[in-house]
């Protein structure tokens, strides 16, 4: 009967609560996104109904193949593989995603389009990688199937044409529709223009459109020259990761071209107005016929070796085409280049990442002087500490620079009482909580609220943009200790810890153990955090509506972190670690933040004032996280034992 009762109340709450939720948090931050919509009603009805298709197909496909529903929290008796699951993994959560955009578009909601939507899709995709793989992977066992809409097989093996059907699906189709949405929005308030001063002397070579527009074809040939799987796998890999970058890139660096004019005198002059009039001068840094261009080059050279030098040189000629017709700079030029090397030296970059993380997490030292110890990975702290008021009092301004110092206290007091009954041990007597610092900044800005005259809402999103900084920073001591550390991994991805001082040895006993290095994980979603935010804050976007932007990607990227964690120390309440609740409520907190209608909005305007307290904050922080008292038992006196 409770089983009955858990499933009813568990599909309420999927099908009745959170689409409610949604639609209400669309109207509520309507007037937040002020950008167009797709109009067309037959594309957007035939996404609704397509959208509809599979997750009624899904919910069928469980209830019938499977014996139960759903297939998380009270999973069928059989993993199901037939009907629409043999199109895609998850395919109730695909047509869920493409009903909020279809819905959206159809009410012609901006807000419900392009904020609602892209972070429903996140919290799906963080709620896909912290809870639901692993679950299922604990329910059914390792589960060896391909749907069609999934990533060939490592193996030399050749290629059919559903490879290549689903290859274009994959690798084709969300560039489309990354690269058209940023067209689509067209040019942005704080749009840079990405031309160099000596371009507006560059004449337009009409004839070179030859070479541009040969970008499409040359990149179309891709799967069709491919011949094993393990290659396919690879291009549809860089090209997920070429739009990755040059996504975020599009986001945070709003540069547009400015296109020069020209009168056609031949029929690719006209090619190239064509192709312009269906373009745009949007996301042109970095160029992506430049990315395609050498992507195809790369996988041409690969199918065909011997033509090597045709291939790149091909490339070279579409770049260059790139600048001879106007349609890009060579800014744009020379950022679709270095997105190219970097997917193409992946592995090489990874892997020097991935050895630099693991030379700072083994770099414990410490210095004694008598009974005082201080230890290297407070250094790291002290720059968080440092990094994050500084921020914080440029948004305050001089009058009130001292405020971040003030915030910077409160917070390191609540992350050390947080942790003292979340994560306290004998071996522990002085730990710090993230969670607990964010509740001593709440503290601490509501009494700076109180006794002075800033804006309370100012004072939490000047802490919301320096937070991801201060995070980042401080990981890299999380790193050196060894807190925060990693299930087991496989040793192309992960990174041993052997300096005997390291908690990951000390307290979990896993010594040399190759480890997801989730320290990583956190610097990398915080530093797209934290230029996510930066770009709000040139968009003049409000004080609330940061807060809740960063309350919304800190709640996401923590709970899809915490399923890579292996601390022994970590509780769990009802099938989940404490800390994806609180991601949880972090996410709920930060969608009402921005639905809150604030005029206050942030200035930055650094000072010496603001420098000097970061200073003292830095020389706080360094004693507050690496000096401690080896010797005694008393609590708050040691850091670690030994």
């Amino acid at each position: 009967m409770k089983t009955i009762i858990g499933k009813i109340f568990y599909g309420f709450i999927f099908i009745v609560i959170i689409p409610s939720l949604l639609v209400i948090w669309a109207h509520y931050t309507v007037s937040q996104i002020n950008l167009p919509v797709p109009s067309n009603e037959i594309l957007n009805f035939v996404a609704l109904v397509l959208g509809l298709f599979f997750v009624l197909a899904g919910m069928h496909n469980l209830w019938f193949y499977g014996k139960g529903l759903p297939m998380n929290a009270f999973p069928p008796k059989k993993f199901v593989t037939n009907g629409v699951y043999s199109i895609t993994k998850n395919p109730i959560y695909f047509g869920t995603v493409i009903l909020s955009f279809s819905f959206s578009a159809i009410m012609q909601s901006s807000s419900g389009f392009w904020m609602v939507s892209p972070l429903f899709t996140l919290m799906i995709v963080s709620y896909t990688v912290g809870f639901e793989n692993e679950r299922n992977l604990k329910v059914f066992g390792q589960q060896h199937y391909r749907p069609f809409l999934s990533l060939p097989n490592s193996t030399n093996q050749a290629i059919t044409l559903k490879d290549k059907m689903a290859a274009f699906i994959l690798a084709y189709m969300p560039w489309l529709f990354i690269y058209e949405a940023f067209i689509f929005v067209d040019v942005p308030k704080d749009a840079i223009y990405s031309n160099l001063p000596i371009e507006s002397q560059f004449p337009v070579i009409q004839v070179s459109a030859i070479f541009y527009v040969s970008t499409y074809l040359y990149a179309i040939l891709v799967p069709f020259v491919i011949t094993s799987k393990k290659v396919l796998r690879q291009f549809e890999i860089d090209v997920w990761l070429a739009t990755a970058i040059s996504a975020i890139i599009f986001f945070t660096v709003p540069f547009v071209v400015r296109q020069p004019q020209f009168t056609p005198h031949s029929i690719l002059g006209h090619i190239l107005l064509f192709d312009r009039s269906n373009d745009g001068i949007c996301a042109a840094f970095p160029a992506f016929h430049v990315i395609w261009a050498f992507i195809a080059a790369l996988y041409f050279s690969i199918a065909l070796k011997k033509f090597r030098w045709l291939w790149y040189s091909l490339a070279v000629l579409i770049s260059v085409s790139c600048i001879s017709t106007g349609n890009h700079s060579i800014i744009d030029v020379a950022g679709g280049i270095i997105v190219f090397i970097i997917v193409a030296s992946k592995k090489q970059i990874w892997d020097f990442i991935r050895y630099q993380t693991e030379h700072i997490a083994n770099s414990w030292k410490e210095w004694r002087f008598g009974s005082v110890r201080i230890i290297n990975h407070g250094l790291y702290a002290g720059a968080a500490g440092f990094v994050g008021t500084l921020i914080i009092g440029s948004f305050l301004g001089s009058q009130y620079a001292y405020a971040g110092f003030i915030i910077g206290l409160f917070g390191i007091v609540g992350a050390a009482l947080w942790a003292q009954f979340i994560e306290g041990s004998p071996k522990l007597q002085r730990p710090y909580g993230y969670y607990g610092s964010v509740v001593g900044v709440i503290i601490g800005s509501s009494l700076i609220f109180i006794i002075s005259q800033i804006d309370f809402f100012v004072l939490l999103a000047s802490f919301s943009i320096a937070a991801p900084w201060i995070q980042l920073l401080g990981r890299l001591r999380c790193l050196v200790q060894g807190c925060c550390h990693g299930k087991p991994s496989n040793n192309d991805l992960g990174i041993r810890f052997t300096h005997p001082y390291s908690r990951v040895n000390k307290i979990s006993g896993l010594h040399g153990t190759s480890l997801h290095p989730t320290q990583l994980y956190s610097i990398g979603t915080n530093l797209l955090s934290g230029l996510i935010l930066i770009r709000l804050y040139t968009l003049s976007m409000s004080a609330t509506f940061i807060i809740g932007i960063y309350l919304l990607l800190n709640g996401l990227g923590r709970f899809a972190e915490e399923s890579y964690r292996g601390e022994a120390q970590t509780p769990y309440w009802a099938g989940m670690r404490i800390y994806q609740w609180i991601a949880i409520i972090n996410i709920v907190f930060g969608s009402i933040f921005t639905c809150l209608q604030s005029v206050s909005i942030l200035m930055f305007d650094f000072n010496i004032q603001s420098l000097c307290w970061a200073t003292a904050m830095g020389v706080f922080a360094i004693i507050a996280y690496g000096v401690d008292f080896p010797n005694s038992n008393r609590r708050f006196a040691r850091l670690t034992s030994g």
